[in-house]
């Protein structure tokens, strides 16, 4: 009965706000297992299953996800922040059904921008002509990075580390540098490339155990990710994993991760679209930036 309780608050809330928008920061922290391989099998899984995803894409280099898909950006934000272009020309569409908004060069061009210029852009962001429901920002940490505050922005953030030690230490400091900076306080732990749940559930115990008393921080074990040669096939392919083999256990495993993230419950807050998103990535970025100018 509770879960059937759940499940019609869940029916109520996006008939009531059928514009909500779930966004999702995902990482493996600096030299981490590729996180722009899973943002593309999940939106991949994501799409398979009937959302209308978009995926930010920070990285204007061979490392992001347009360019892993063997796609080449005509556009960034930037060109909509300087009025060249309308935001639907800017978003590309992958032949595997879902968007990507490059950012590039508008990432630091979102902190510039006046007052009335962030009003104008929030505006535009409003009138996008195509259904989103899910957002996946795909950030990269690093002293280059200028997209480690949209993850305030997000109500999610999917860490994931690979089986190595190397990986786990870079997902730990990156759990570790979002919780101290932005005072992020839950994270979803996502353990790639690994055989077995009970190795991974290992992994993650140790992690929650060093993280609970440190960092003062809760992570969820959301599942994962077994080897697969097919994933690399898919990648080769420039293809989502559920696309190119859908019959490889790692597909299966991205649609079981997919269909979690849609069961997550639905934001409270009024006002989630698009629009409401790009404001709370200005307003967090100008905050962030405040902060860091101060030494706080």
């Amino acid at each position: 009965m509770p879960k059937l309780r759940h499940d019609q608050a869940e029916g109520l809330r996006r008939l009531l706000d059928p514009n909500a928008l779930r966004v999702v920061a995902i990482s493996a922290g600096a030299g981490g297992s590729g996180s722009t391989g899973a943002i593309i099998n999940f939106a991949g899984a994501l799409t398979e299953l009937g959302r209308d995803v978009l995926i930010i894409d920070e990285s204007p280099t061979a490392q992001g996800v347009t360019a892993a898909l063997g796609i080449k950006a005509r556009f960034d934000l930037d060109d909509v922040i300087r009025g060249k272009r309308d935001l639907d020309e800017v978003i590309v569409r992958v032949p595997a059904g879902f968007l990507i908004l490059p950012l590039a060069r508008g990432a630091r061009s979102l902190l510039q921008l006046p007052a009335s210029e962030q009003q104008r852009l929030v505006e535009r962001c409003g009138r996008l002509g195509l259904p989103v429901d899910t957002l996946l920002v795909d950030f990269a940490p690093g002293s280059a990075s200028a997209l480690l505050w949209p993850t305030t922005a997000a109500q999610q953030v999917i860490i994931l580390p690979g089986g190595g030690a190397s990986a786990i230490t870079a997902a730990y400091a990156l759990i570790k540098r979002l919780s101290n900076d932005f005072a992020r306080r839950e994270f979803h732990i996502l353990v790639s490339n690994i055989a077995s749940e009970s190795e991974a559930r290992a992994i993650f115990g140790n992690m929650a155990r060093v993280a609970r008393q440190h960092l003062r921080v809760s992570l969820d074990f959301m599942g994962h990710i077994p080897p697969d040669s097919k994933l690399q096939n898919a990648a080769h392919l420039r293809l989502p994993v559920v696309a190119a083999f859908p019959d490889a256990p790692s597909a299966g495993s991205y649609r079981r991760l997919a269909q979690a993230i849609i069961d997550w419950p639905q934001p409270d807050e009024r006002g989630s679209g698009f629009d409401d998103f790009m404001r709370r990535l200005i307003h967090s970025g100008h905050s962030f930036t405040a902060t860091a100018q101060a030494g706080i």
